[in-house]
């Protein structure tokens, strides 16, 4: 069994909030890594509260990633970047 590397490769993106404390990820969508990396640099994917990141760790653990519901925030920045969700709540 091999490790995947590139820029194709799953990952998910997930929200960090500042002053919450959780033992899990909450996911909005599993994307591409190379989309990934557009989403969270663009800086309106973050404020002084919370940020918008992302893993190639566990990505299939069920326990650790919980899908939250997209509220359209961020639909600006997804299409501006061309990105294709392959997963989401």
């Amino acid at each position: 069994m091999g490790v995947r590397l590139g820029l194709a490769d799953d990952v998910v993106v997930f929200i960090v909030s500042r002053g919450t404390n959780h033992d899990y990820r909450r996911v909005l969508w599993r994307v591409s890594r190379a989309d990934a990396i557009k989403i969270c640099s663009d800086p309106r994917t973050a404020s002084q509260n919370y940020m918008l990141c992302w893993t190639d760790r566990n990505i299939d653990d069920e326990k650790l990633n919980r899908y939250v519901p997209d509220n359209g925030k961020h639909d600006a920045v997804l299409r501006d970047h061309g990105v294709t969700i392959l997963k989401k709540a």
